[in-house]
Order: structure tokens, then C-alpha cells, then sequence
């Protein structure tokens, strides 16, 4: 990993486990451009943002002013089909904004398609909102690979 955060003692880890029936290939781009992203992460709110630079260093920015709400960090570490590690900061006027957690995301293909896990560190609090969060986000990818 290019970078390390320093992770709070008052933390834990979120944890969601997906599935897509597609090839890690095929999966990497919905990840990691803004185009891809649209399809799949906040396609309720007409008026989302995707700004992503995704190399390792690179920033990225998702934002709704419907939702008021949005996210923000830094790339550390891609391995293309593998792995997304980055940093994550919400911004919002919950407790959770401007805090920098974060978020890994790892692939394995197995038969048939691909597992996804996804991890993020989160206020011990507010754990269950995060696993909620990314539940919902998988399962419109999944939905979507299911077109």
C-alpha cells in the first residue's frame, strides 16, 4: 500500500459480502470510473457526481446535492481485478463527516463469477449504518449484473 491511515482506537470493521456474475475484468470498471459508477452507486439522485481519478495517489469524489450528501478520499493501493484500498471521508453534517476512515475492497473469482468483500473502518456506533450503506450498494451492482 502507497499510503497508511492512522486508524482511531474507536473503531471497527464493517464487513459486506457480494456476488456478481461476471468476471473480475468485466467487475474492475464499474469500480473504478465515473462512468461505470453511475450505473450502479447512487442512481437515485439524478444529480450525483462521479469525479475519479483511480490510480494509486489519485483522488476521487462522489456528491448529491439531492441526497446531501456525498463522499470523498484517496486512492492507496489498486490491483487491477483484485483489490481497491482507499481512504473514505463522508461529507455531510452527520457525526461521521470530515472523519477519514477506510474502505478495502477485494475480488475473488470463484465459479460462476465473482465474490466481493468489503470492508470499512466506522465509529463503533455507527457500524450497522455502514454494513446497511454497503448492502444497499451491492445489491444494485448485483441487480445490475443480473441485466
Amino acid at each position: 500500500m502507497s499510503e497508511r491511515l492512522r486508524i482511531p482506537d474507536d473503531v471497527e470493521h464493517a464487513e459486506v459480502v457480494g456476488f456478481v456474475e461476471m468476471t473480475a475484468d468485466a467487475l474492475w470498471p464499474l469500480w473504478t470510473t465515473a462512468g461505470g459508477l453511475e450505473r450502479w452507486w447512487w442512481p437515485m439522485f439524478d444529480d450525483t457526481r462521479y469525479e475519479i481519478d483511480a490510480r494509486e495517489g489519485g483522488s476521487y469524489r462522489i456528491q448529491t446535492g439531492e441526497g446531501g450528501f456525498g463522499v470523498r478520499g484517496r486512492y492507496l493501493e489498486l490491483e487491477e481485478g483484485e483489490r481497491i484500498a482507499q481512504s473514505w471521508v463522508w461529507l455531510s453534517g452527520d457525526a461521521s463527516a470530515g472523519r477519514e476512515e477506510l474502505v478495502t475492497v477485494d475480488f475473488a473469482e470463484v465459479a460462476g463469477g465473482v465474490r466481493i468483500v468489503v470492508r470499512q473502518t466506522a465509529p463503533i456506533d455507527e457500524v450497522d449504518d455502514f454494513r446497511e450503506g454497503w448492502q444497499d450498494c451491492l445489491t444494485r451492482l448485483e441487480e445490475l449484473a443480473d441485466e
